[in-house]
């Protein structure tokens, strides 16, 4: 098993919990998706993951080992959301960014990266500092730092935000592939329903509480969405399906 969490609470005040009494199992080779309102938790849910939060209850387990004793972190990548805001001010080139995130006898070239995420004239993009990328190159910037150690578990945090959906298909594209080829077990979290009621696959609902776990098209079809996201949401469907191919 790659991810165990079992009946977590996380709370940043003492009276008003974020996560609670949390349970889910995520196994080798899933592509999973995390969806839910905003405030509801997706975000504090994989920082619960990463070990970057604590939560106040409960056990979380990687790859079969608990937390707390985890000490090989490269199998891990992550792109958290906003990282326009991450290098604003710091001056870091593209390569030293992917040397930045390299393990030693783990990692592949910073151009093998970045050619394996799609990144055209790679020579030119590595020289570029990261905050004056367009927002497509900086999502495969990021994507290549959270593979650069060709880790086990990818973790993204809302990663068609900004993204047009010729940029979203693309990005897809290269997940499928990576699941494809390294057996890379994927944890999601979005608020697009509409994106990924086009990519039939396992979700997850979190609004502080685990709501809903199964098959995107059931949870569609079904009032349970409306329930989660205490409205009613309108699955719109984009033009066409994301291939496996």
């Amino acid at each position: 098993m790659v991810i165990q969490l079992e009946n977590v609470t996380v709370s940043y005040t003492r009276d008003s919990p974020v996560l609670k009494g949390v349970n889910l199992k995520i196994f080798d080779g899933e592509r999973v998706f995390i969806i839910g309102p905003n405030g509801g938790g997706k975000t504090t849910l994989l920082k619960t993951i990463l070990g970057s939060v604590k939560p106040v209850n409960g056990v979380v387990k990687l790859f079969n080992t608990e937390l707390p004793k985890f000490r090989e972190w490269w199998k891990i990548g992550y792109v958290p959301q906003n990282v326009t805001q991450l290098f604003e001010a710091i001056p870091l080139s593209v390569e030293e960014l992917l040397y930045s995130g390299s393990v030693k006898g783990k990692s592949m070239k910073p151009s093998e990266a970045l050619s394996l995420v799609g990144v055209e004239d790679i020579d030119e993009i590595m020289k570029k500092r990261v905050a004056n990328l367009s927002g497509g190159n900086l999502q495969k910037a990021m994507l290549a730092l959270a593979l650069i150690n060709r880790p086990k578990l990818l973790l993204l945090d809302e990663p068609t935000v900004f993204v047009d959906q010729t940029g979203i298909d693309a990005f897809m594209h290269i997940l499928n592939k990576l699941r494809r080829e390294w057996g890379l077990t994927m944890l999601i979290a979005t608020h697009d329903v509409a994106a990924i009621s086009t990519f039939a696959s396992r979700v997850i609902c979190i609004n502080r509480s685990s709501l809903y776990d199964g098959d995107i098209n059931t949870l569609i079809s079904s009032e349970q969405l409306c329930n989660i996201y205490g409205f009613h949401v309108y699955s719109l469907r984009h033009g066409h399906r994301w291939s496996e191919t």
